[in-house]
């Protein structure tokens, strides 16, 4: 078993270049990610484009068991849902799923809450140009970091993958062509998996024994969509993974390490 590791301040998150791989339009998508929070921050983002001063594009914090949902809508720009259950030292999955200008928050394959969303993203992306960061905001701070493990995030583009509740599946999800980004512990996959820059980020094999996903299983629940898969095509040792026709005709993505002097919100 292993697990991204982050270290909860604010040198610890992935970031992810902005660019229209990232643009939903006002059609659908589905953001899903395992979780193992450990931190004890005000703010902690899950993933976000976007910072709180001048605006998130979209996003997830769970500060104090509410799970709030960032969007760049001025009418409803975050949404707060209370969590139902505990979410802290175990492993939870959360779901973002837009179906037909629907969209409904899982939370364990469990829906805790639906809204009309007819947002068209693609606008907001290209206007803000902003980069996605999981574990932090644009501008990283110590008291917005997730800390603990992530066992993968996925984000689909032009597909909702859950309608309905569902059940959880032991592994991640199966690389599909519409995965802008499938990210492991052991690939950074997608077609932007290329393109992602860790900001000390390790890998942890010997993950929480309570019941953690397992990341050579890739079974997917019964009532997710069946879509072509691909595999990853080119591996180094910077875990740095390259999807059939992803790769740019400049060659290899680099992954850096650095220091981002925290701030407050």
């Amino acid at each position: 078993m292993s697990s991204l590791s982050f270290l909860g301040n604010a040198t610890s998150y992935l970031r992810i270049p902005n660019t229209t791989e990232f643009d939903f339009g006002t059609g659908d998508f589905t953001i899903e990610w395992y979780q193992y929070q450990r931190d004890t921050n005000s703010f902690p983002r899950i993933f976000q484009i976007g910072e709180y001063v001048n605006g998130i594009i979209i996003g997830v914090s769970i500060e104090g068991g509410t799970l709030y949902y960032w969007r760049r809508d001025l009418s409803q720009p975050r949404t707060a849902i209370a969590l139902p259950n505990s979410y802290k030292n175990i492993w939870v999955h959360f779901a973002i799923s837009r179906s037909s200008g629907i969209t409904k928050i899982f939370m364990n394959g469990t829906s805790i809450y639906s809204m009309s969303d007819t947002v068209d993203f693609t606008q907001q992306y290209n206007a803000m140009k902003k980069d996605l960061i999981i574990s932090n905001e644009s501008t990283p701070a110590n008291n917005s970091a997730f800390g603990g493990y992530i066992s993968y995030f996925s984000w689909v583009k032009g597909v909702s993958l859950y309608t309905t509740n569902f059940t959880v599946s032991n592994g991640p999800p199966t690389l599909t062509n519409n995965h802008v980004l499938l990210l492991t512990a052991s690939s950074f996959a997608g077609t932007l998996g290329n393109t992602v820059i860790n900001n000390n980020v390790s890998t942890i094999q010997n993950v929480p024994s309570n019941s953690p996903p397992n990341n050579n299983n890739n079974a997917i629940p019964s009532n997710k969509i069946n879509l072509k898969s691909s595999k990853p095509l080119f591996t180094d040792n910077s875990l740095v993974f390259y999807k059939s026709g992803s790769m740019a005709s400049c060659g290899v993505g680099s992954v850096r390490n650095s220091s981002i002097k925290s701030r407050r919100i």
